[in-house]
């Protein structure tokens, strides 16, 4: 008899373990693979404008808002985004030069099948300009004929009007979600094209 009881109490705390775990599976989760979230640049604003001047430091302040899409059926959060923002030279379509890489940690959650907005806003100075394109891209710069003062005046002054393409590139975001973290690549200009 004790062994019968042994053997059924051992039985029902299994089956009691099984339902519990059960329980607390999230609701929506399919089992399936977890599909990588979109991310998009929709917009560049500009948030704050000074007028140039070649001879003090000059803020640039833009603000990049992107849209961050999850298809998956489960939430996912997002933890840290980062990317390089590149001007187009004025007169050479296609030819862009890197002037920062912002990095922003970030948490947030992304409901299932919604997206949510990130803004990220950046600040790129006047007087740190010059000697990026000259360590980066002095020689291509001296290739196209283009010299960083006039570069530089051109972008401030235009900024406004977005007669130049804006880049982002190398951009990856972490996410994190149930089955694991992963980085999902994105790039994108604007204004689009």
């Amino acid at each position: 008899m004790r062994k019968f009881s042994f053997v059924v109490f051992v039985g029902m705390l299994i089956a009691w373990m099984a339902l519990g775990a059960c329980a607390t599976l999230p609701q929506g989760a399919s089992g399936g693979a977890v599909v990588p979230p979109k991310v998009e640049l929709e917009r560049v604003e500009v948030a704050s404008y000074f007028p140039y001047d070649p001879k003090v430091r000059v803020p640039l302040i833009l603000a990049f808002i992107f849209k961050l899409e999850n298809p998956n059926e489960i939430k996912m959060g997002l933890e840290s985004i980062k990317f390089t923002v590149g001007f187009e030279a004025e007169g050479k379509p296609g030819e862009f030069f890197n002037l920062a890489t912002p990095m922003v940690y970030e948490s947030q959650y992304i409901p299932p099948k919604t997206a949510n907005q990130l803004r990220v806003t950046t600040v790129i100075d006047s007087q740190v300009v010059p000697g990026n394109l000259a360590v980066t891209s002095g020689a291509r710069m001296a290739a196209l004929g283009l010299k960083a003062p006039d570069l530089i005046k051109f972008w401030y002054e235009k900024i406004g009007d977005f007669p130049f393409a804006i880049r982002v590139s190398e951009g990856s975001a972490t996410f994190t979600g149930e089955k694991g973290d992963m980085i999902v690549p994105f790039e994108g200009s604007f204004p689009k094209k």
